[in-house]
C-alpha cells in the first residue's frame, strides 16, 4: 500500500497490485484517510510516523505510532470508526501503557466511549473545499463566568468549555505537550478525560479550592442560621411549654380580653408569629389587624425598639418589676394577674421619665 493524491488534493492510500494479502485491504477509505491525516500532521510536528506498528508480543497494533526525533518517545493514535464499548477501549489503552506508550483515539462521529479514555472527535473536510482537517470534540478550557444567578456568586461560576482546533495543531499541541490528558468528575459514575493545558488545569484546581470554603462557609451559615432559629423556637415556646396548658389557655384568653377592653375594638392573638425573633420569645396580640402588646417577651433577649409603642403583659410582680428595670422610659406594663383572676382590672404601671 502507498500513499496518492487525488486530483481534488485529497491525500488517500492505495493498494499495490497484486497484494491481496496486504493487512489493509479490509480497510474503509475513511479509516485510510484519517490515518494518513494523522500520519501527516505527526511528521508536521516533527515527529516520525509509521503505521501499523505492533507490539513485540502482539498485544496491540498503532494504526500510527508518532516516535519523537531522539527515540526516547513514542505515542500511538488510533483510528477507531468502527464499534467498540467504553471497557475495550480501557483494556487496549491499559495494554499501550504498560509498554510505556501513551494513545490518543480518534473518531469522525459522535461515540458513547469519547471521553472514557484520552479521545477527540475529528472532522473532515468536505469534498473540493478549502477546510482543513479539524477536531470538535475532546478539547476543552478552564473559564471562571460571572454569576448571573440569583445567587450572586462573588467568584463566579467555572466551567469546562469546548475548543476547536485544527487537526494539525492539536497533534502538535499533544505531542509538545503544550496540552494534556485530564480526568473531569462527571455527574455519573464514569468520569471525562478532556485534552487541556496544564494552566487550565491549575486554574480548575484553584477554583475548586475556592468553591470547596465557600461551600463550607455557606454550610456553616445555613447551620448557624438553623441553630438561631431552632433557639429562637425553643426559647419562644419556652414559657408556653413549661406552664400547665389549662393556665395558658387562661393567660391568653385574659390577654386578648385585656386587649379588647383596652381598645374598645376585637383582639387576637398572633401564635404562628411567636417565633418571629422581635418578639423575643413572647406573643403578640393583635388588633385591627397591628401590633397592640405582647405578652411574656423574654427580657434578657429583647430588642426594645422593636417593641416600641407596644403594651407589654406579664404575670406577677416580680416579673412586671423585670420589665419596668429593662424597658425604655414610659414603656407601658400590664400585669394580667388581676385578669387571670376574672377580674376586668388590670395593675398597670409606666416607667417614669428620668428626673431632670
Amino acid at each position: 500500500m502507498h500513499g496518492k493524491v487525488s486530483s481534488a488534493g485529497m491525500r488517500f492510500f492505495a493498494h499495490d497490485r497484486g497484494s491481496p494479502t496486504c493487512a489493509l485491504a479490509q480497510e474503509s477509505m475513511e479509516h485510510h484517510l484519517t490515518k494518513l491525516q494523522l500520519a501527516h500532521a505527526v511528521r508536521s510536528a516533527g515527529w516520525y510516523a509509521e503505521l501499523e506498528v505492533r507490539a513485540p508480543d502482539g498485544s496491540w497494533r498503532a494504526d500510527v505510532m508518532a516516535s519523537s526525533a531522539d527515540g526516547v518517545r513514542r505515542m500511538a493514535w488510533e483510528a477507531q470508526l468502527s464499534p467498540i464499548t467504553r471497557d475495550e477501549l480501557r483494556e487496549r489503552t491499559t495494554r499501550y501503557a504498560a509498554d510505556g506508550v501513551s494513545v490518543c483515539w480518534v473518531t469522525l462521529s459522535s461515540r458513547l466511549w469519547v471521553g472514557a479514555v484520552p479521545s477527540v472527535v475529528a472532522s473532515a473536510p468536505r469534498p473540493g473545499s478549502t477546510e482543513r482537517w479539524s477536531v470538535g470534540t475532546g478539547v476543552g478550557r478552564f473559564a471562571i463566568v460571572p454569576c448571573r444567578k440569583k445567587c450572586r456568586c462573588p467568584h463566579g461560576h467555572g466551567r469546562w468549555e469546548r475548543v476547536n482546533a485544527p487537526l494539525e495543531d492539536f497533534v502538535a499541541w499533544v505531542l509538545g505537550d503544550r496540552i494534556v490528558p485530564h480526568r473531569l468528575l462527571a455527574d455519573d459514575d464514569d468520569h471525562r478525560v478532556l485534552w487541556t493545558a496544564p494552566a487550565y488545569i491549575g486554574q480548575a484546581a484553584a477554583f475548586a479550592a475556592v468553591e470547596r470554603e465557600h461551600q463550607a462557609k455557606r454550610t456553616s451559615e445555613e447551620r448557624r442560621r438553623r441553630q438561631e432559629r431552632h433557639a429562637e423556637l425553643t426559647a419562644a415556646r419556652d414559657w408556653r411549654s413549661v406552664m400547665p396548658m389549662g393556665r395558658r389557655f387562661r393567660l391568653e384568653a385574659a390577654a386578648a380580653r385585656w386587649a379588647e377592653t383596652d381598645s374598645g375594638r376585637s383582639a387576637c392573638l398572633g401564635h404562628e408569629q411567636i417565633a418571629d425573633p422581635r418578639w423575643a420569645g413572647g406573643l403578640p396580640v393583635y388588633v385591627s389587624g397591628h401590633p397592640y402588646a405582647i405578652l411574656r417577651p423574654a427580657v434578657d433577649r429583647t430588642v426594645w425598639s422593636e417593641l416600641a409603642g407596644l403594651v407589654v403583659l406579664t404575670v406577677g410582680d416580680d416579673e412586671r418589676r423585670a420589665v419596668v428595670d429593662r424597658a425604655p422610659a414610659l414603656t407601658r406594663v400590664v400585669d394580667l394577674s388581676a385578669w387571670l383572676a376574672d377580674r376586668p382590672v388590670g395593675s398597670e404601671f409606666r416607667r417614669p421619665t428620668a428626673s431632670p
